[in-house]
């Protein structure tokens, strides 16, 4: 008895002593924390709500019940191994195997989703449909889902390639209603390798290769500007002194010299000529 009991002793101060130690050495390894994506099934139906706990032999009140989700946990198909999740109480269940009813429902729950995978070495403009920039609507072959989707991918890409210098990186956006808001994520990344690079400079559309037509043909240009006429206007000014005619008189006078009684007649037969004139 004494011997058990000594033993019990050793056995606890040995787990005193060594726990402490083991607890330590496991909070100091930090996982890598990351994220994955799995398809969840969202019910609002009281009906169907009730139909899938009794299925499973959940005990939950199904008028305190407003949803449920079941989340694809293992990424086969919804089914067993599955994982419910109740709301408001947010308890959660492991889930077993359904009846063969409802196993064949829940296998056509699907998301519709329009995915694409590619190769690392791709280059952005690989992807975008430089095709329906030149071509008419109708010649282009992709639905217009397959074309927004490459032209999304050739934008990430190209702002990816010019900001973060290095692999791996994940991103997440999802946008709700207008009053929702958006989410945006990113995680996996070495934030060493981030350089803001600004926007280059481009025109209307992604750099790729456009194609210059040349046509030859009669053509009328009209001018993107108004011309007018240069009119030239001259001016005359004549000016005109108008001096009014006047009568011209002519005196003579004369003065009787010494001796000039001789030439009296002659001088006075003179003036009267003159002043006939």
């Amino acid at each position: 008895m004494k011997l058990t009991f000594k033993i019990s002793i050793y056995i606890l101060l040995f787990l005193i002593a060594f726990c402490p130690f083991s607890e330590a050495r496991q909070l100091n390894q930090e996982p890598e924390v990351s994220q994955i994506f799995r398809n969840i099934a969202e019910i609002n139906d009281p009906a169907s709500i009730q139909i899938i706990l009794e299925d499973f032999f959940i005990t939950e009140d199904v008028e305190q019940v407003d949803r449920i989700e079941i989340i694809d946990v293992s990424d086969i198909g919804f089914g067993s191994n599955d994982i419910l999740v109740v709301y408001p109480s947010r308890n959660v269940y492991m889930l077993d195997q359904p009846s063969p009813q409802l196993a064949e429902t829940m296998r056509g729950w699907s998301i519709q989703e329009q995915r694409r995978d590619a190769e690392n070495t791709l280059s952005a403009d690989y992807f975008y449909p430089a095709h329906a920039d030149t071509l008419e609507r109708w010649e282009v072959e992709e639905s217009e889902i397959v074309l927004v989707q490459n032209s999304l991918i050739s934008d990430i890409l190209e702002s990816i390639n010019r900001n973060y210098q290095d692999m791996p990186i994940s991103l997440r956006f999802e946008r709700g209603e207008v009053d929702e808001g958006f989410t945006f994520q990113m995680w996996n990344y070495n934030e060493d390798a981030f350089a803001f690079s600004p926007r280059p400079a481009r025109s209307d559309s992604i750099a790729v290769n456009d194609f210059l037509y040349v046509l030859y043909s009669d053509s009328t240009v009209v001018a993107d500007t108004t011309m007018y006429d240069v009119i030239f206007i001259n001016k005359t000014i004549k000016e005109t002194i108008h001096i009014p005619p006047f009568e011209e008189q002519q005196i003579i006078q004369t003065q009787t010299l010494p001796g000039s009684g001789a030439f009296s007649n002659e001088f006075q037969n003179t003036d009267a000529l003159i002043r006939r004139e």
